[in-house]
């Protein structure tokens, strides 16, 4: 028993700290580490409570080792690896893993266990899009109450996977070898080393912004110019557009939507009073008042959030404003076709899950005036390798997405999303849940 009390403590300074794990892994801003990446301290194998794994890289039956920097689960079942630590309150799991093919292993949530495998081969999730066999992949677990919701890569996974009330995180040796890494957590609230809930009452948005509000997003789908399908409601009450934001805000709740086809009626300084941020994939000359376009710029100016998606661009040509407040105006669209994307950069949140680059189709714009890198913050853009039209610019410069500041607010601007496949893409969709994150200044 001391000894097991020493390992809690123990652990409890180490993954408040902001360890460092071998390659260089530091764990997110609010999150803290759960694996230091040299041994096994603050947890503890499954049968064996009394055995202190403090500094050991390995357990009792060798079903659990630390090598390389990752833990390693062996071949041949038997038992789970423990979190000394329980979290009994909400929180977002985020870890790495790496399945040998076949290989078998789990996630255990304060219990009920999420199956963790070398998914295209064996299941349950067969269709994942961006599943790595044989690399890294990335499990996102958000717990509220006795429900969570998880990913895989970014794809939704389980909306409502069985959650016990208490407990900790388990990982599950069951069959192949199995690795793990990167493992990191941020709870909703601060809790004592028992891991009961101290403070203010469960909210399910807690581990997003402890004690805040959700943020408030108005997206406006509104065309004065060209209709894209996916903003034509036809006979329906939602577009491709606003259905996707409001799943995005069912999956991710720190932020909700209203959604408006009507600018005029939307867009007022008092109205805006009730926002965080303001979204735009629309067309032509919206019809706003000189007062409006006014309340706008300063809803963005006194640091508040802005975003567009495709024609965003292509939007108030006449109002010299908007194109200094968005970045630049379409300028045509020379490919609409497979292409590739250079990821510049590979930080920020709206792109480090897209790697150095990736493939996609769509129908891709140039820019012309505002447009400029010495104003804007690329965060892609296009290969030019990969298509044959040269376009229109001389410099070669097709940027694909940005961000910059506007007076004390941000903006954050993608040129995808014209394809209703696009939409449905979870690359695509957590390409836009990081940008809303930039404009509501949760990351930078």
């Amino acid at each position: 028993m001391k000894r097991h009390l020493a390992a809690l403590f123990l652990s409890l300074f180490v993954i408040t700290s902001p360890v460092m794990a071998q390659d260089g892994f530091k764990p997110d801003k609010g999150y803290k580490s759960l694996f230091n990446g040299k041994d096994l301290t603050g947890w503890f194998l499954k049968g064996k409570e009394k055995d202190d794994l403090t500094g050991k890289t390995a357990t009792s039956n060798k079903r659990f080792t630390v090598e390389g920097g990752v833990i390693v689960v062996n071949p041949g079942g038997g038992g789970g690896l423990y979190t000394v630590e329980n979290f009994n309150s909400d929180f977002h799991l985020r870890l790495e893993f790496r399945a040998a093919p076949r290989a078998d292993s789990g996630v255990f949530i304060r219990g009920p266990q999420l199956q963790v495998r070398d998914y295209p081969t064996v299941g349950p999730y067969r269709n994942l899009k961006d599943f790595k066999k044989g690399g890294w992949n990335v499990l996102d677990i958000t717990v509220t109450g006795k429900t969570a919701l998880c990913k895989c890569n970014g794809e939704v996974i389980e909306t409502k996977a069985k959650a016990g009330a208490k407990g900790g995180i388990g990982l599950q040796a069951e069959s192949g070898k199995f690795e793990y890494r990167h493992i990191q957590i941020k709870v909703a609230a601060a809790v004592k080393p028992s891991g009961d809930p101290v403070g203010s009452p469960r909210s399910p948005t807690g581990f997003q912004q402890e004690g805040a509000k959700k943020k408030r997003l108005l997206l406006i789908t509104e065309s004065r110019g060209y209709v894209h399908s996916v903003v034509n409601r036809g006979k329906k009450a939602m577009c491709l557009v606003e259905r996707t934001f409001v799943e995005l805000s069912k999956n991710n709740p720190f932020f909700e939507v209203e959604y408006s086809q009507d600018s005029r009626a939307a867009i007022t300084g008092e109205n805006l009073k009730n926002f965080d941020a303001v979204f735009f994939y629309t067309t032509g000359e919206l019809p706003l008042t000189d007062s409006q376009k006014s309340d706008l710029l300063a809803f963005v100016r006194n640091g508040k959030g802005f975003g567009g998606s495709h024609c965003a661009t292509d939007t108030f040509y006449r109002w010299k404003e908007y194109g200094e407040l968005i970045g630049g105006y379409f300028d045509g669209h020379p490919w609409h076709q497979k292409i590739r994307v250079i990821v510049e950069d590979k930080k920020h949140a709206a792109t480090k899950h897209l790697g150095d680059s990736f493939e996609i189709t769509d129908e891709i714009y140039q820019f012309k005036a505002p447009y400029g890198r010495d104003k804007l913050h690329v965060l892609m853009r296009l290969d030019m390798d990969s298509v044959q039209n040269p376009g229109k610019r001389a410099d070669k410069d097709n940027a694909l997405a940005w961000t910059h500041a506007y007076g004390k607010g941000r903006v954050f601007y993608t040129a995808l999303g014209h394809r209703e496949q696009v939409w449905n893409d979870p690359r695509f969709q957590q390409h836009v849940i990081g940008g809303l994150r930039y404009m509501f200044g949760i990351a930078k």
